[in-house]
């Protein structure tokens, strides 16, 4: 670990299958719960009704429809004393859908703080006097989604196939969540509308639809990040025990080094000295005093007795694919397989239907 290693050669791929149904998975992502929303707004968007039920099917409270006729524009859900309270009527969960359960465009709110718009199903239930979303998505719009939420429609066609790729393998490499598979912060992947269906991002996804990379025939969890510095690094680099996993490698990265990104910062004094390089002491540091306090886990400390004096180069983790050496990349000609063959040596790239 630690090592430059050789990029692998890719194995021919077979056909993408065309018919959708070959190919679609689902994922259950928890949504909105970095607001911790005791309540929640849903609306129907779009042509189609969504049919807002009990999710045990109670018969004493009928379903109802959001069909964008007057009175059935909008519903309000509260938790109140473990249960999800809309209008007059209570219900341990919800579940929204289209008249015969298929997937629908609509929007949730946190009110007073964000909305957001989602194509699928919506489940919600309540914890700890908290309200607890989570949607259903075909996992190519949530791929979809999460590229666009990962980097700029603009960004080079190349970068963004590679990092459809990489949000993919995440996704199929398994669930991290007990009420749902993932969440949308960056624990698992950062998520939000989905991107319009004929844009650059959307194309991506298309164009990649079922690929995923993988590790000893395994799909891999794919790490990424925006900034690497001029070289990522392994797990073990960051005091992170990679088990049997992908364990990631030190590569260099070109573009960051053309390109160096300084950023200084300072922050009081800290329980411990901040230590480049360990991720989770940097995790604890900015949670303490901000993201921004400590962008990255490269950089150089400087104490004068009042405090920590912060002057880096990288932004994140800087483990796996550096997202802006991506697309310097891609601008240099380079392909979404090579991108990836780059920034996660030892791997191969195969279909994951």
């Amino acid at each position: 670990m630690g090592g430059r290693l050789c990029a692998c050669v890719w194995p021919l791929l077979l056909p993408v299958a065309s018919s959708e149904t070959e190919l679609k998975q689902e994922v259950r992502v928890g949504v909105l719960g970095l607001f911790h929303p005791s309540e929640l707004a849903l609306e129907q968007q779009g042509g189609g009704a969504v049919l807002c039920a009990t999710s045990n099917g109670d018969a004493q409270i009928p379903a109802w429809p959001l069909n964008g006729e007057p009175g059935h524009r909008l519903l309000v859900f509260r938790a109140e004393a473990g249960k999800v309270v809309t209008g007059s009527s209570s219900a341990n969960s919800w579940t929204m859908t289209g008249r015969d359960g298929e997937s629908v465009p609509y929007r949730l709110t946190v009110p007073g703080k964000l909305e957001r718009d989602y194509f699928g199903r919506l489940t919600i239930l309540a914890r700890n006097n908290e309200l607890l979303a989570v949607a259903t998505l075909d996992r190519e719009t949530a791929v979809a989604s999460i590229a666009a939420a990962e980097m700029d429609e603009n960004t080079p066609a190349e970068a963004l196939k590679a990092q459809a790729v990489a949000a993919r393998s995440f996704l199929a490499a398994g669930a991290r969540h007990r009420d749902f598979d993932f969440c949308d912060t960056t624990h698992c992947q950062f998520l939000k509308s989905p991107p319009p269906s004929g844009g650059r991002v959307s194309r991506a996804v298309q164009e990649t639809r079922g690929l995923v990379i993988a590790y000893r025939d395994k799909p891999v969890a794919a790490l990424y990040s925006s900034r690497c510095g001029g070289e990522t690094r392994s797990l073990q680099d960051t005091g992170m025990e990679p088990g049997e996993g992908y364990p990631y490698y030190a590569v260099a990265c070109a573009w960051c080094r053309q390109h160096p990104y300084i950023w200084r910062t300072r922050i009081g004094n800290a329980e411990a000295v901040p230590r480049p390089g360990n991720e989770s002491q940097r995790i604890r540091e900015a949670r303490q005093w901000g993201w921004s306090a400590i962008p990255g886990s490269d950089f150089h400390v400087t104490g004068d007795g009042a405090g920590w004096s912060l002057e880096g180069r990288s932004v994140g983790h800087g483990i796996g694919m550096c997202q802006h050496g991506a697309a310097g990349m891609a601008l240099s000609g380079a392909g979404f397989r090579e991108i990836l063959s780059h920034y996660y040596p030892n791997t191969s790239l195969v279909e994951n239907p």
